[in-house]
C-alpha cells in the first residue's frame, strides 16, 4: 500500500522559525543547507511543533533543483518506501525558495552515522570525498557485520536496499554515495542497536540539470539515449563496476532473488498515478515555482523509466 504523503495548501515561510545555532551535525552534501526549529503553532498540521528542518537550496545554476526533493518524497511515498517529509518553503527576508525537509532522527536520544564513517574503516584509503570505491558488496559486507552480533534490529537489508536500488534508477539518483544513506543508533546502557536511515537526499534527480527550454523538442529517442545513460553513483563491486540505474537493479535481482516479489509491488501505480500524487505543486504559490514544462519533463522521464523497471519483472 502506498504511504500518504503530507500534503501542504500553502508555502512555508521560515523567516521567523528559529535557527538552529549548533547546526553542523549534518553539513555533507553540495547545496547550501540551514537548520531551523518549527514554531510551537506551526502554519499547518503537517508541520511537527519545535521539530528540526533543513531548509535546503537549489544549486545556483539550477534554481529549481529543489523541487525534485519534493517530488522524490512524493514518489517515494506512491512506491511505499521510507523518504523523508519533504516541503516547499521561502525565507521571505532572503526571498530564498528551498525544500524543506523533516529531520529523520532524535537527537535527543539517537545518533545519526553515515555509512561512509564504517566502509573508512574496512577499506583505510577510501575514497571519501569522491566514493569511486563505493559498491554493495562491501555495503553488504557491512551490514552483515553489523547483523551478526544483533545490532542492526533490520534483517530485511538486502530489501532495504533492493528498494533504494529502485526508487533511485525511477527518479534517475546519481547521488546515493557512501554518505548519503547511514544507520540510527540508539542510546542505550544495555544494549547497541541501530536502524537503516530513511531515504535521504533525493533532489539530484528527475533530470534536474536540464532546462526546460532544451528539452522541449525531445523525441523519444532523446528521452530514450539520455535514460540509458543514467548510472546509480553506488556499483556493482570494486572488480564488476555495473553501475546503470536498470543494469544494477537487475545484477541484484538475480543475485537475490528472494526479494523480487516484494520489489516487484512498490511497482503497482501507473504513470497516471504519479501525474496524481504530484498534481497540486505547481499551484502552489512559490517565487521559485514548479512550472508545468518543468514537470512534465519529470513525469515524461519517470514514465520511460517505469516501463523499463515493470519489464524486468516480466
Amino acid at each position: 500500500m502506498p504511504r500518504q504523503p503530507l500534503i501542504q495548501t500553502a508555502v512555508f515561510d521560515v523567516a521567523d522559525w528559529e535557527p538552529d545555532s549548533e547546526f553542523g551535525v549534518f553539513p555533507q552534501g553540495a547545496r547550501a543547507k540551514d537548520a531551523v526549529f518549527a514554531p510551537t503553532h506551526p502554519p499547518e498540521a503537517v508541520i511537527v511543533p519545535g521539530k528540526r528542518y533543513l531548509f535546503k537550496r537549489s544549486k545556483r545554476s539550477y534554481p529549481d533543483q529543489f523541487w525534485a526533493e519534493i517530488v522524490a518524497c512524493r514518489v517515494g511515498c506512491l512506491m511505499d518506501v521510507e523518504v523523508t517529509p519533504t516541503f516547499t518553503a521561502w525565507n521571505s527576508r532572503t526571498k530564498q525558495c528551498a525544500a524543506l525537509i523533516e529531520w529523520f532522527y532524535d537527537d535527543s536520544m539517537e545518533s545519526f552515522v553515515m555509512a561512509g564513517d564504517f566502509l573508512q574503516q574496512l577499506h583505510k584509503d577510501y575514497d571519501r570525498k569522491l566514493g569511486t570505491q563505493h559498491n554493495l558488496l562491501d555495503n553488504m559486507r557491512l551490514l552483515r557485520m553489523l547483523t551478526i552480533p544483533k545490532v542492526l534490529a533490520e534483517p530485511h537489508w538486502r530489501q532495504w536496499w533492493i528498494d533504494a536500488l529502485l526508487f533511485d534508477a525511477l527518479i534517475g539518483n546519481t547521488d546515493r554515495h557512501q554518505d548519503n544513506w547511514g544507520f540510527i543508533f540508539i542510546r542505550s546502557q544495555q544494549n547497541i542497536s541501530c536502524r537503516l536511515a530513511p531515504l535521504f537526499d533525493n533532489g539530484t534527480s528527475l533530470g534536474h540539470e536540464r532546462f526546460t527550454n532544451h528539452v522541449s523538442r525531445w523525441t523519444d529517442v532523446d528521452y530514450q539515449r539520455y535514460i540509458s545513460k543514467g548510472k546509480h553513483h553506488v556499483k556493482w563491486s570494486l572488480k564488476d563496476p555495473v553501475q546503470g540505474h536498470i543494469a544494477l537493479l537487475q545484477r541484484a535481482l538475480e543475485q537475490w532473488p528472494d526479494t523480487r516479489e516484494a520489489a516487484h509491488a512498490k511497482l503497482n501505480f501507473s504513470s497516471d498515478d504519479l501525474s496524481y500524487a504530484v498534481v497540486d505543486l505547481p499551484k502552489l504559490n512559490a517565487v521559485t515555482p514548479l512550472s508545468n514544462e518543468r514537470l512534465k519533463f519529470m513525469l515524461r522521464l519517470m514514465s520511460y523509466r517505469l516501463t523499463l523497471l515493470k519489464a524486468l519483472f516480466l
